[in-house]
């Protein structure tokens, strides 16, 4: 006797719409793999299949502009700023580079073409601030932008900010303010003094400066050279004081390291708090010193010849000479170390 195959099992509808959107989702995997394809191959690689759609980049020059101004007022958004001392004069001179990108030539040009800087001077006070249109500036890519190059005499007041873009000086003789949001900082040979914030970038500065203030968020601070009252916090990132000269400390951080090199001032008081990160201070001279060192579960360790030591397992406590000159070091859970060379 023949045997008759069994008649397929009819699918619910249930089954069917799980079916479906099985198919949806792998439709909507490949579609995604094949756009990241294609922007990989049109910033990348700069063409697509050889048709000249490629990632422009287009940039345009102006003649430099002076101004006999005493302050100087920059605003910026993803504009990298350059800041240098002027060689000779007694004039502030502003360089204008402007940066667009797109598709194709065309786009990038439509791109340049909605940055504009607008210098404006009100007294003594000249304003330096880029502007841009309204507009997308293209479906990917990089966003257009302006390279700031500026030379000032001594002695000019700064109030500088820019969000994405970086700060970057040379040889800087002023006082005043710079900040950015997540672009970098970097000072070298400079001098003055100035209050420098970025939340995740990272600061650098070296010179000779008197007072300064940093503040960051994530991002690291290094300082080589400074004198006076030193303030600088962080909350992840590390801290670096190198070659200070009769500096007074306030320095803070969370969860960042703190390195300190140098002298204090005499007669001063010191303060060095941490929660969750080392602290690590080399004194080049320590004739004058009030020691006080506390942790709560971190390790203590100095190799000052203190005189009447109080040495327990989480606190330190003694004085070098007279003592007039205070150093307060606090953690939580990071290990501290006092020396001196």
């Amino acid at each position: 006797m023949m045997q008759t195959e069994p008649s397929p099992r009819p699918t619910t509808p249930d089954e069917d719409n799980e079916r479906h959107g099985q198919m949806r989702r792998w439709g909507g995997l490949l579609l995604l793999v094949g756009v990241v394809w294609l922007v990989f191959e049109l910033t990348s690689r700069g063409s697509l299949f050889g048709l000249g759609l490629g990632f422009v980049e287009r940039s345009a020059d102006a003649p430099a502009q002076h101004f006999a101004a005493t302050r100087l007022v920059v605003r910026g958004a993803s504009d990298n700023i350059s800041l240098e001392r002027a060689d000779t004069g007694d004039k502030i001179t502003v360089a204008v580079l402007r940066h667009g990108f797109g598709w194709n030539a065309d786009a990038a040009g439509a791109a340049l073409g909605r940055l504009d800087v607008k210098m404006t001077q009100s007294g003594d006070t000249l304003s330096v601030e880029v502007q841009r249109a309204g507009g997308l500036p293209g479906f990917i890519g990089r966003a257009p932008y302006v390279d700031l190059r500026i030379s000032l005499p001594d002695g000019v007041a700064l109030d500088v900010q820019t969000v994405s873009g970086d700060i970057r000086a040379a040889g800087l003789r002023a006082d005043g303010s710079l900040s950015t949001t997540s672009g970098d900082i970097d000072l070298t040979d400079s001098s003055g003094a100035l209050q420098v914030s970025s939340t995740s970038g990272d600061v650098q500065m070296s010179g000779t400066f008197a007072g300064p203030q940093v503040q960051t968020v994530s991002g690291g601070i290094r300082l080589d050279g400074a004198s006076g009252l030193l303030r600088a916090r962080s909350i992840s990132g590390n801290i670096a004081l190198r070659d200070l000269h009769d500096a007074q400390l306030d320095l803070e951080s969370t969860s960042g390291d703190i390195a300190v090199n140098g002298t204090l001032a005499n007669g001063r008081e010191s303060t060095i708090s941490n929660i969750s990160g080392d602290v690590q201070v080399r004194l080049s001279r320590a004739a004058d010193l009030q020691l006080a060192v506390s942790t709560v579960s971190g390790n203590l360790t100095s190799d000052l010849d203190l005189r009447d030591a109080q040495r327990e397992r989480r606190s330190l406590r003694g004085s070098v000479g007279p003592g007039q000159t205070t150093l307060t070091i606090s953690t939580s859970s990071g290990d501290v170390e006092v020396s001196g060379k």
